[in-house]
């Protein structure tokens, strides 16, 4: 009953790093449905794949699972570093529990209202870019949302700006008073 309900879209462009070659592959079980969805895409004239995405979505799915997990590994590590270094060197900022990201939001209600201010602060004074909460609505307002998928040099670097940033913060936000 559910397949006869169901279109399933799929892509290996997030997790293989292949959104240049802009493919994806859509799965209609029912023929009906399937007609219908095969119209609209030809409509749009999206339904032509470039001369790589073939080979590379095919050559992702059937062959690319263990570099998916030792880059899976990889992210939950980096994330695993984020955590420790925040207790460690920053406890007053802490990391949102996340299961299977690499954006984390680190809270930051400890340090500031609005961390808009923050981020603003860092990337001017550090070179720093994390992105502000706010930006995606809901309660942001008091996070920053960090991108770690990067080799582990360039976050340990990220880490050491954003310890110096929230210290220098901290007293520049106190002298204001």
């Amino acid at each position: 009953t559910c397949a006869q309900n169901s279109i399933t879209c799929i892509a290996p462009t997030k997790a293989f790093n292949l959104a240049g070659l802009q493919t994806a592959a859509v799965m209609v079980p029912n023929e009906e449905l399937r007609h219908k969805m095969e119209r609209a895409l030809n409509t749009d004239e999206v339904a032509e794949p470039n001369a790589f995405a073939i080979e590379a979505a095919i050559a992702a799915f059937t062959k690319g699972e263990g570099w998916l997990d030792a880059l899976r590994e990889y992210l939950a590590e980096n994330r695993r570093t984020v955590r420790k270094f925040l207790n460690d060197e920053i406890p007053e900022m802490s990391l949102v529990p996340a299961h299977a990201t690499y954006l984390l939001w680190l809270d930051c209600r400890k340090i500031i209202v609005d961390a808009s201010e923050l981020c603003r602060y860092l990337r001017k004074e550090t070179g720093l870019y994390l992105s502000a909460g706010m930006v995606y609505g809901g309660n942001g307002r008091e996070f920053l949302r960090m991108n770690t998928a990067c080799p582990k040099e360039r976050l340990l670097d990220g880490l050491e700006r954003l310890k110096q940033g929230v210290k220098t913060y901290e007293e520049y936000a106190a002298g204001s008073c």
